[in-house]
C-alpha cells in the first residue's frame, strides 16, 4: 500500500502522527521513499495512529512512501533502561536521562531526575515521604490530584483525608522509535480504594536537544463513581522544576498566548505552557537554558486546559480549578494525553509553538491500499 503525506506548513524534521489505514494493525510499518530511503512508523499504544520521524518538508509539499510491515524484527531505538527493585533508570545515547520511581517508599510514583545533556537535573531534587519542608509532594514529574471523592491525593500527610497511589503492575516496551513504561495503579485513602488508572510514559528517540515524552493517563472508576473536585491543587500532570529555573528568579514561564508571568498565566486557559530557565554551572559544568513545554491534547476534557503555574517552580495542567466538580460514573474510563517537550534553549529557540502545531495538526494523510 502507498502513503502520501502533504505538509500544511514548512517544517523541520518532526515527529508526526499518521492515522492508520483501515484493517492495518501491524505494530511497525516500514515506509520506503521513491529514492529508496526508509523510515519506520510505530503504532500508538491506545489508538489507531502511527508515529514517524519525518524529514523536513516545505509548505504544500507531498511525499509518497510504500508502506509494509517489515520482514523480521524491527530495530530498536537508542533508548535503554535498567530495572531496579523500586525504579527504572533510562538512558539516551548511553548517558543517564531520567529515573521513574515506583516503590512503596513514596506515596505516589514519580519521575526524577530528568537530566540536561550536561547531566544537570532539571527538576527539584525529591524530598522524602511525609517530610517537612516546602511542598515536599511536588517531587518532579508526577500525576496527582487534590480532590478525589473528597480525598486529597495531591498533598501528602499520613492521616485520614489524604491519599496515596500504589503501583500494581508494570511492563516496558522498546520499539524502533520509543521506549514505553506502562503501569497499572490504584488510588487509596488508607486501605480504601478510590479508583484505578493505567498510564503510559512514552519516550521518543528524537534527539537530545528536544526529547519528547508523551504521557497517556486513563482514569478508571472500578470502585464506584468518582467526583473530581474543583481545586487549584490539581493536574493530573504536574512538574516541579529545578529552583534555578524558577520564574521568580532568572527563569521564565510563557503560554500559547504570549503571557510570560504568573499574573498572565496562573488559572488561564492555554493550549500549551513552557517553563524554562538556567541550569548548571555551579560545579563547573556548562550553564545552559533548558525547559519543559507541556501540550494539552484536543481530545482532553475541557481543552484547552487551565494552568496551575507558579513563580516558585510548579506547573500543572489543571482542568478543574476554574470549573465545577466533575463526576465520573462507575465503571467508566476517561483518558488524558499530554506531550512534554524537554528542551534546551528558551521557548523561542526551542520552537515550542511550531512543535505544538506538529502535535495537533500534522501532515495530511492519504492511503492507497490497492495493488499497483
Amino acid at each position: 500500500m502507498k502513503l502520501t503525506l502533504t505538509s500544511p506548513r514548512s517544517r523541520a524534521a518532526q515527529l508526526a502522527a499518521i492515522p492508520a489505514p483501515d484493517g492495518c494493525d501491524a505494530q511497525v510499518l516500514r515506509l520506503t521513499g521513491s529514492g529508496g530511503s526508509t523510515i519506520l512508523a510505530e503504532r500508538d499504544p491506545l489508538s489507531a495512529i502511527y508515529h514517524a520521524i519525518l524529514p523536513s518538508m516545505a509548505s504544500g509539499e507531498a511525499a509518497t512512501w510504500d508502506a509494509a510491515a517489515p520482514e523480521g524484527p524491527a530495530p530498536r531505538c537508542g533508548i535503554e533502561h535498567v530495572c531496579r527493585e523500586d525504579r527504572v533508570e533510562v538512558s539516551l545515547g548511553g548517558a543517564p536521562f531520567m529515573t521513574f520511581h515506583h516503590g512503596a517508599a513514596y506515596p505516589k510514583p514519580f519521575i526524577n531526575p530528568i537530566l540536561t545533556p550536561g547531566g544537570v537535573n532539571m527538576l527539584r531534587e525529591p524530598l522524602p515521604a511525609y517530610s517537612e519542608g516546602e511542598h515536599p509532594w511536588q517531587r518532579g514529574l508526577t500525576l496527582m490530584q487534590g480532590a478525589i471523592n473528597g480525598v486529597d491525593c495531591w498533598g501528602e500527610f499520613d492521616r485520614p483525608g489524604f491519599g496515596r497511589t500504589a503501583q500494581d503492575e508494570m511492563s516496558i516496551h522498546r520499539g524502533p522509535l520509543s521506549l514505553t513504561i506502562a503501569t497499572g495503579n490504584t488510588w487509596y485513602e488508607a486501605d480504601r480504594p478510590l479508583m484505578s488508572d493505567r498510564r503510559w510514559y512514552r519516550l521518543f528517540d528524537t534527539g537530545r536537544d528536544a526529547v519528547i515524552l508523551d504521557v497517556l493517563f486513563t482514569l478508571i472508576t472500578d470502585h464506584g463513581p468518582v467526583t473530581i473536585g474543583s481545586t487549584k491543587e490539581g493536574g493530573f500532570l504536574s512538574i516541579r522544576v529545578n529552583p534555578t529555573m524558577n520564574a521568580s528568579g532568572d527563569g521564565r514561564m510563557r503560554n500559547a498566548y504570549g503571557a510570560d508571568d504568573e499574573t498572565g498565566c496562573w488559572s488561564r486557559r492555554a493550549h500549551w505552557m513552557d517553563y524554562c530557565g538556567p541550569v548548571g554551572g555551579e560545579t563547573g559544568e556548562t550553564r545552559l537554558t533548558a525547559g519543559f513545554a507541556v501540550f494539552d491534547h484536543p481530545d482532553n476534557l475541557r481543552y484547552p486546559t487551565a494552568w496551575h503555574v507558579r513563580g516558585y517552580g510548579l506547573f500543572a495542567a489543571n482542568c478543574w480549578m476554574v470549573w465545577d466538580d466533575h463526576r465520573c460514573e462507575a465503571n467508566t474510563e476517561t483518558t488524558f494525553r499530554w506531550r512534554v517537550v524537554i528542551h534546551t534553549g528558551d521557548t523561542r529557540e526551542a520552537a515550542i509553538a511550531d512543535r505544538f502545531l506538529d502535535y495537533v495538526d500534522g501532515p495530511r494523510t492519504q492511503w492507497d491500499q490497492h495493488e499497483a
